[in-house]
């Protein structure tokens, strides 16, 4: 499963939310919020203990854990339950260090500056900036971003000119077409 599935998933919990906190009546609603925050809680005691009986089992219950909690859907879930084995700024450093090799095969290197759960900031850094891979470079980015730190609400990518930006060295006067001149 991958972080679109994820999504999916939550956005279909959050419709029935919504559909529970529309509820009539003074017992429907209380109930069925009572129920899915039980649900809620079970879950994720039981994801801290998983993280807990891996993590006190050795070096191959820390590696099981490294492995799992990569997944796009147990990291997501990892988050939610707040027992990532990981801090924000360790998943998202490691993000980084799996697309250097790509990165650096465009002509590119990339550098956490900051990360929090409302933005994590990187700087680009290109050789050539008119590198016309650069929106394939962002998309890629922040693909990985999004799988390693689900929380996180903005991408910000210094060093990376605007979608659609052109520079003005490489602009090109207008030519008459009658005269062949510029205008």
């Amino acid at each position: 499963m991958n972080n679109s599935e994820f999504q999916a998933h939550t956005e279909k919990i959050e419709r029935a939310l919504e559909q529970v906190n529309a509820l009539g009546g003074d017992r429907g609603r209380p109930a069925a919020l009572e129920l899915m925050q039980s649900v809620m809680d079970l879950h994720g005691a039981a994801m801290a203990r998983v993280v807990e009986l891996l993590s006190d089992s050795g070096e191959s219950g820390r590696s099981a854990l490294a492995r799992i909690a990569d997944d796009p859907l147990i990291c997501g879930l990892l988050v939610l339950y707040g027992v990532h084995p990981l801090s924000l700024e360790e998943r998202v450093q490691r993000a980084i260090e799996k697309l250097q090799p790509q990165l650096q095969k465009l002509g590119t290197t990339l550098v956490l500056t900051s990360a929090d759960d409302t933005v994590v900031r990187l700087k680009l850094h290109p050789s050539r900036p008119d590198e016309p891979s650069l929106s394939t470079i962002r998309n890629t980015v922040e693909q990985a971003i999004r799988e390693a730190a689900p929380e996180v609400g903005e991408i910000v990518i210094d060093g990376m000119l605007p979608a659609g930006f052109v520079p003005l060295d490489r602009l090109q006067p207008a030519m008459s077409f009658e005269r062949g001149e510029p205008i």
